[in-house]
């Protein structure tokens, strides 16, 4: 009787993530969830890392802020209204179990403070937390995270320690790292969020579902398989 050698493709040791986004990116948001949703397919995966790469995408300190209107209707395509992509985001958000209150968002916040907040969360193993909470407390709370303030109070609720606190209220601890990061993904092509790259090799760019995260996963973790039947790039 003939038997058929399948050869196994060993997977890859690690799965590296690198996450582009901003807390005032519905898309953002969305990508987070349904990354999230991918990584829950995954079985018998390697240790992962995670890395959270802040991208703002309002002007600092604006003299007049944004309203919540015009940047959305900045990002999407002609003749799409806001109210409609308003719908569809949050349609789409109530699958992955997001509540968008889009009713209570009125100007695009400068996000800077609260990637800074996310650097220094990240000391104590805790950036993941600070990172959901922030973007619930803007797109489900409708809370101003361009307040030093309610960014504390948010800091607070996560449960994050008396040093980090102090280090985020009484300080510029880790703005210049929030700065530094930003020019460097502006020099490297980035213009906007989200953006996903896995392993440092497979781009996901823009907004994904979670299909199409699993897709790039798989591609990531086997390599040599993925090289065979596929482009290492997604479009």
């Amino acid at each position: 009787m003939d038997t058929q050698v399948v050869p196994f493709i060993r997977p890859a040791a690690v799965l590296e993530l690198d996450v582009v986004a901003d807390f005032a990116c519905p898309w953002s948001y969305l990508g987070k969830r349904s990354l999230e949703q991918a990584l829950g397919q995954l079985y018998g995966a390697p240790a992962r890392t995670l890395r959270w790469h802040g991208f703002p995408l309002s002007p600092q300190r604006p003299v007049q802020p944004a309203s919540w209107e015009s940047y959305l209707a900045s990002r999407l395509p002609p003749g799409v209204a806001v109210s409609d992509a308003q719908q569809s985001l949050a349609a789409a958000g109530e699958q992955l179990g997001i509540h968008f209150a889009f009713d209570r968002l009125k100007t695009l916040p400068d996000t800077r403070e609260a990637h800074r907040l996310v650097r220094l969360a990240a000391r104590e193993g805790r950036d993941s937390e600070v990172v959901d909470a922030l973007f619930a407390g803007f797109f489900e709370r409708g809370l101003d995270i361009a307040s030093r303030e309610v960014l504390a109070q948010i800091a607070r609720e996560v449960g994050l320690t008396e040093a980090t606190l102090k280090a985020f209220e009484s300080s510029e601890d880790a703005a210049d790292e929030v700065e530094s990061e930003l020019r460097r993904l502006r020099s490297l092509g980035v213009n906007a969020v989200p953006n996903l790259l896995i392993n440092g090799r497979i781009l996901v760019p823009g907004p994904a579902d979670a299909n199409i995260y699993v897709h790039a996963l798989d591609q990531a973790l086997f390599p040599q398989s993925a090289d065979e039947q596929a482009p290492a790039r997604l479009h």
